[in-house]
């Protein structure tokens, strides 16, 4: 269009308006964008675009709208010339125009695709970079209706949002429209001041084509959306690669501004009252203005960031101290420094930080050099989410982009709330969340629930908010199931909640899903199924050379980030190198279908059944990972599958390893793995469904699922209601030495076997032992605890070893036999189970000649227990099955002699 057309509407003998050279754009330039609120004959907005040295231009009347579903008029006008941009003022009445004119926004743009060939084809789509306006829009022609006529729309993505933009209509000044009509401060009422007119009378060499600024501007900081990175599927290789840490927390953008700090989320909400301490910190920074980009997180105890532990804090449940990791910088001293490669920025940036010291709340986010596979294996191996890698020649761009890329040692990411089940049995509040995302044809679609991961504070403060947002139908575009229809309470889809899963089933539902906790910073309209794309597609075109140390075998060990401090789990030397390369011994030991398991973080089969991410660290203390764990339970198969399969199941789960949130399953859910089978218990007059394995897929999917104990009921799944052992739990209270711990053992055994029960043993893998009798299915469960009792109490009443009281003031120095184990739906932890514990212990079945040699309930761990049951001939629990004896009968005969 060029500018003929704006030339032609003025007459520049009255108007000082610019006019005539098309200036060119130089290379490399940032294409720029700017939204003036004009109150001309009617009040609207101007939208300009940079491109081939002009301003296209659009009068948009009811303006931008960050809501996907608003569609805004945009009649396109003729071309303006560049300096237009920075006019803020009055345009006397009269002349083409006239009226008030603020800058409401300006920014850079940068077209998806040819601009070019858009305006052609009548859809011209880009993402901006603004104060106020962000992410991915499009102007598309309104075909039929005249070829001005266009609609401005914004794409659904993290900066879409119904809420309206609040604020000065000026970016620039702070001002209103009607005081930039009454000039500087407002003080002059009768007439427009002559400064803030843009006027013909004036002499040319006094037009500005800079903003009219009042001394408030010379402070003002632009609002900035922060830079988002995509998900990969592994960390990219070359020197051009920087690598740190993913913290698990709310990105902040700092602005300080003389000593004044605010601390804005990525949707643009002040949370400087929720992150006082950190402002505070900030202000001291010696600094007029700067505007810095970093992660506000809770640390636990071994300094890794706990997203709970944060939520608990704001909550004001719990007390704790946040840090800010700030790991760029925006602007210093006036200058915007986001062109600027990330290399330049972050060393300004560490210069910055050297201000601080390394215990305070605000830190500098360190950059770890090493190869990025490396980097991430120590992040997975220390329990941590994953990694960001950045690439060190690029700008800062307000927009998820490819030179920032997130690689994650597990599934996690935010789904939309659409409803919640009831409660059902002793369960408060809610039963579960009903989830969903949007699509790519931006539907909102069903992605199962999730009924784990909250406690009964969170339960109940969920359905007090959700009850308030309630609605009469589905706000599904795309259907539930039927059955989840049937039990669902639907809630307006304005709640966003983290979840952490294992995957995804077949019909697009999650799998193993755990409630991580609300996000408060991130719309509800920008939730969509994330999608990991290949780092090598995304990095073609990288000529960087490889680090040295960048190849599958040849890795460096990154240093540990020094806030993880010195709580933080050593390095350890385990059977399995850095690289996961396993040692001579795992070929004959542990078979794997014949592949190779060299490599960093591949999924491996065992089983049958696919591991993912099996370099995932479980035990972080140990350094014992997914696919260790899955490793011992191949091996120890055998022998762990008779006291397992076929049996009601209790399960602790461990999704993020041990030192992360564990929970307590017991119920089957349709999203978990095909290997595990539901079974139905009777409880309290109907019937629920309970866990069950039947081979060896169901352990090794049990550790795909995060399982680091499996607890059984003393029962079959076909004799629900007959016991066939009893169990009898050695717990020794504080101050018993671990001899008197075997000589209580042994005691028991006598005791028992005088009234002719065989009796097994096996290590807790905590602090005692377990003994076992088997018996066949013959009484009920009211007789096996009360004869159970029975036992324990005689013993404590004949001995001083022992207390069978559950009171903790009576086992001081004694040992708890704990009978209660033997009650219907009790559960105790199943032969050769791992344990939640540190050091990755084990409950081994051992037998009484062996019970001598052993010096303490966790001396079998996954590494010990590996090499014990690979030189182990014969199975002290062999006899276990043909060893049942009828209780009834024995007792019914007074078998005590």
């Amino acid at each position: 269009m060029g500018l003929q057309q704006y030339n032609a509407k003025r007459d520049f003998k009255k108007t000082a308006e610019p006019a005539g050279a098309k200036p060119a754009h130089k290379a490399g330039k940032a294409l720029s964008f700017v939204v003036q609120k004009h109150d001309a004959s009617r009040l609207h907005y101007d939208f300009r675009l940079e491109l081939d040295g002009v301003l296209l231009s659009w009068a948009v009347p009811k303006g931008p709208s960050l809501d996907p579903s608003h569609k805004a008029l945009a009649v396109r006008v003729e071309d303006h010339p560049l300096d237009y941009a920075s006019f803020e003022g009055t345009i006397p009445e009269g002349q083409y125009g006239g009226g008030t004119v603020a800058v409401w926004d300006r920014g850079r743009w940068q077209p998806i695709g040819d601009p070019r060939d858009g305006l052609k084809s009548g859809k011209l789509t880009f993402t901006l970079d603004g104060e106020r306006l962000h992410g991915e829009w499009a102007l598309v022609q309104m075909h039929g209706r005249g070829e001005k006529n266009w609609l401005l729309m914004k794409k659904r993505d993290e900066f879409a949002n119904d809420e309206p933009m609040q604020g000065a209509d000026s970016i620039v000044t702070g001002r209103t429209l009607e005081e930039i009509a009454r000039g500087k401060k407002g003080k002059r009422k009768s007439k427009t001041p002559r400064k803030a007119v843009w006027d013909s009378s004036r002499k040319r060499a006094r037009v500005t084509t800079a903003p009219v600024r009042t001394k408030s501007a010379k402070t003002s900081l632009p609002t900035i959306a922060p830079q988002l990175a995509v998900l990969a599927d592994e960390a990219p290789v070359g020197e051009n690669w920087s690598h740190e840490i993913k913290y698990d927390g709310y990105r902040l953008i700092a602005t300080i501004q003389n000593g004044n700090v605010t601390l804005t989320t990525r949707n643009g909400h002040d949370w400087t009252h929720r992150f006082k301490s950190i402002a505070d910190s900030l202000s001291k920074l010696k600094v007029k203005r700067a505007i810095l980009d970093g992660e506000a997180v809770v640390l636990d105890k071994e300094g890794r960031s706990d997203f709970q532990a944060l939520q608990m804090m704001l909550k004001a449940r719990e007390k704790a101290t946040p840090v800010y990791f700030a790991f760029d910088l925006l602007h210093l001293e006036g200058e915007d420094l986001r062109d600027r490669p990330l290399r330049e920025r972050v060393k300004t940036l560490q210069t910055l930080m050297k201000q601080f010291k390394s215990r305070e709340n605000v830190r500098l986010s360190e950059r770890l050099d090493a190869a990025g596979a490396a980097v991430l294996k120590l992040a997975c191996k220390l329990g941590l989410e994953g990694i960001i890698s950045k690439r060190l020649d690029a700008p800062y761009v307000s927009r998820r982009d490819p030179s920032w890329l997130k690689v994650k040692c597990g599934q996690r990411q935010e789904f939309v709330v659409v409803g919640f089940t009831q409660p059902e049995r002793s369960r408060v509040g809610i039963g579960a969340l009903l989830l969903g995302y949007h699509d790519e044809k931006k539907r909102l679609v069903y992605a199962g629930r999730v009924g784990t991961g909250f406690d009964t504070k969170l339960l109940k403060d969920l359905r007090v908010m959700l009850e308030k947002q309630a609605v009469k139908t589905s706000p599904l575009d795309v259907d539930a199931p039927a059955r989840e229809r049937r039990a669902a309470t639907w809630v307006k889809p304005v709640n966003v909640a983290e979840i952490s899963f294992t995957g995804w089933t077949r019909d697009g539902m999650l799998r193993h899903p755990v409630f991580v906790g609300l996000r408060s910073d991130k719309s509800a309209d920008a939730v969509v199924r994330e999608k990991a794309v290949h780092t090598a597609r995304i990095t073609k075109g990288n000529k960087a050379k490889p680090r040295a140390d960048a190849g599958s075998v040849m890795q460096r060990e990154p240093k540990r980030p020094k806030h993880l401090g010195v709580n933080a789990p050593p390095r350890q030397v385990t059977t399995r190198s850095f690289v996961g390369k396993p040692p001579l011994d795992d070929k004959q030991l542990l078979p794997r279908n014949g592949k190779s398991t060299e490599g960093e973080n591949r999924n491996t089969t065992i089983a049958g059944v696919t591991l993912s991410h099996p370099d995932k660290v479980l035990y972080p203390d140990v350094g014992k990972t997914k696919r260790d764990v899955a490793d011992y339970i191949h091996l120890a198969a055998k022998w762990m599958l008779p006291h397992v399969a076929h049996r009601p199941l209790a399960l602790v789960r461990c999704p993020g390893g041990r030192a992360q949130k564990c929970f307590f399953q017991r119920n089957y859910t349709d999203t978990i793995s095909d290997a595990i089978v539901p079974v139905d218990v009777a409880e309290k007059g109907k019937k629920d469904e309970h866990l069950m394995l039947e081979d060896e897929r169901g352990l090794i999917a049990l550790v795909q699922m995060g399982v680091l104990e499996i607890h059984t009921w003393n029962c079959t799944a076909d004799a629900i209601e007959s016991p066939d052992q009893l169990v009898f739990d050695l717990d020794p209270g504080d101050g018993v030495p671990w001899k008197r711990v075997v000589d209580g053992a042994r005691l028991i055994r006598r005791s028992l076997e005088k009234l002719r029960l065989p009796v097994f043993l096996k290590t807790s893998g905590g602090k005692g032992l377990h003994l076992v009798v088997p018996l066949k299915p013959t009484i009920d469960w009211e007789t096996a605890k009360a004869f159970s009792g029975d036992v324990a109490r005689t013993l404590a009443e004949e001995s001083d070893l022992f207390v069978a009281n559950m009171r903790k003031d009576l086992r001081q120095g004694k040992i708890f036999i704990d009978f209660h184990r033997n009650g219907r739906s009790s559960t105790s932890v199943a032969p050769y189970s791992t344990r939640a514990r540190e050091g990755a212990p084990v409950s081994m079945p051992i037998s009484w000649e062996e019970l001598g040699k052993l010096t303490s309930a966790s001396q079998f761990t996954v590494d010990t227990a590996r090499r014990y049951l690979t030189h182990r001939r014969t199975d002290p629990w062999q006899a276990f099955g043909r060893s049942r004896v009828d209780l009834h009968k024995r007792l019914r005969h007074g078998a005590a002699a």
